[in-house]
Protein backbone atom coordinates (compact mmCIF):
# COMPACT_ATOMS: atom_id res chain seq x y z
CA UNK A 1 0.00 0.00 0.00
CA UNK A 2 1.49 3.32 -1.07
CA UNK A 3 0.61 6.98 -1.34
CA UNK A 4 2.11 8.90 -4.25
CA UNK A 5 2.81 12.58 -4.92
CA UNK A 6 3.22 13.47 -8.60
CA UNK A 7 5.32 16.43 -9.71
CA UNK A 8 4.49 18.87 -12.46
CA UNK A 9 6.44 20.12 -15.43
CA UNK A 10 5.45 18.96 -18.95
CA UNK A 11 8.09 16.36 -19.78
CA UNK A 12 8.20 15.21 -16.16
CA UNK A 13 4.54 14.31 -16.50
CA UNK A 14 5.24 12.08 -19.48
CA UNK A 15 8.11 10.41 -17.62
CA UNK A 16 5.84 9.93 -14.60
CA UNK A 17 3.31 8.18 -16.84
CA UNK A 18 5.97 5.54 -17.54
CA UNK A 19 6.67 5.09 -13.85
CA UNK A 20 2.96 4.82 -13.07
CA UNK A 21 2.54 2.26 -15.83
CA UNK A 22 5.16 0.05 -14.17
CA UNK A 23 3.63 0.51 -10.70
CA UNK A 24 0.18 -0.38 -12.01
CA UNK A 25 1.58 -3.52 -13.62
CA UNK A 26 2.90 -4.78 -10.26
CA UNK A 27 0.12 -6.65 -8.46
CA UNK A 28 1.96 -6.32 -5.13
CA UNK A 29 1.44 -2.54 -5.13
CA UNK A 30 -1.83 -0.93 -4.07
CA UNK A 31 -2.04 2.83 -4.58
CA UNK A 32 -4.22 4.23 -1.79
CA UNK A 33 -3.49 7.97 -1.93
CA UNK A 34 -2.71 10.29 -4.85
CA UNK A 35 -1.75 13.96 -5.08
CA UNK A 36 -0.25 16.01 -7.87
CA UNK A 37 0.45 19.44 -9.25
CA UNK A 38 0.39 20.69 -12.86
CA UNK A 39 1.18 17.72 -15.15
CA UNK A 40 1.24 15.57 -12.03
CA UNK A 41 -2.35 16.58 -11.32
CA UNK A 42 -3.35 15.48 -14.82
CA UNK A 43 -1.73 12.10 -14.18
CA UNK A 44 -3.40 11.95 -10.76
CA UNK A 45 -6.86 12.54 -12.25
CA UNK A 46 -6.44 9.87 -14.94
CA UNK A 47 -4.99 7.47 -12.37
CA UNK A 48 -7.75 8.04 -9.81
CA UNK A 49 -10.50 7.81 -12.42
CA UNK A 50 -9.10 4.58 -13.79
CA UNK A 51 -8.60 2.98 -10.39
CA UNK A 52 -12.12 3.94 -9.30
CA UNK A 53 -13.66 2.92 -12.60
CA UNK A 54 -12.16 -0.49 -13.12
CA UNK A 55 -8.77 -0.94 -11.51
CA UNK A 56 -5.14 -0.79 -12.55
CA UNK A 57 -5.64 -1.87 -16.17
CA UNK A 58 -8.27 0.81 -16.75
CA UNK A 59 -5.94 3.37 -15.16
CA UNK A 60 -3.14 2.29 -17.51
CA UNK A 61 -5.45 2.69 -20.51
CA UNK A 62 -6.59 6.16 -19.43
CA UNK A 63 -3.02 7.34 -18.84
CA UNK A 64 -1.90 6.03 -22.22
CA UNK A 65 -4.87 7.67 -23.93
CA UNK A 66 -4.22 11.01 -22.23
CA UNK A 67 -0.51 11.15 -23.09
CA UNK A 68 -1.13 9.94 -26.65
CA UNK A 69 -3.57 12.85 -27.13
CA UNK A 70 -1.07 15.30 -25.62
CA UNK A 71 1.60 14.02 -27.99
CA UNK A 72 -0.72 14.21 -31.00
CA UNK A 73 -1.75 17.78 -30.12
CA UNK A 74 1.90 18.84 -29.87
CA UNK A 75 2.46 17.76 -33.48
CA UNK A 76 -0.20 20.15 -34.82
Amino acid sequence: RIDIALQGGGAHGAFTWGVLDRLLDDERIEIVGISGTSAGAMNAVALAQGLAGGGPQVARQLLEGFWTKVSDAARM
